[in-house]
């Protein structure tokens, strides 16, 4: 399934706020939803495309939810985990390489 600009980008947007309230603890979808004004079943399709590309890790089961596999998570992780990527985009997905989702969720925005 490809994904538009739309799913890109509320992609991104679920990861900074999972970066910003992980504490080390699962947070479930309804959390990130609450945050992110995101349905949950919209919420379920993203973050089955993170967890087959290893950004997320889930746990089941009462108090279960998502986990952040790493700390440093870039923008052009999300959008490749998401979705296929036209050739032509390889400056622009170069650059975003370094502005980490962290730097989005605490609400800085990337230095130049």
């Amino acid at each position: 399934m490809e994904f538009g600009m739309k799913r890109v980008v509320a992609s991104v947007q679920a990861v900074a706020v999972l970066s910003r309230v992980y504490d080390g603890s699962p947070v479930a979808l309804s959390i990130i939803s609450t945050e992110s004004n995101l349905s949950v079943s919209y919420l379920e399709q993203i973050f089955s495309k993170l967890r087959r590309n290893n950004i997320v890790s889930s746990q089941r089961g009462p108090g279960g939810g998502y986990h952040l596999n790493k700390s440093n998570t870039s923008v052009a992780d999300v959008i490749r985990a998401v979705t296929a990527i036209p050739d032509g985009f390889k400056p622009v997905m170069d650059a975003l390489e370094w502005v980490p989702v962290t730097q989005l969720a605490n609400g800085k925005l990337p230095t130049p």
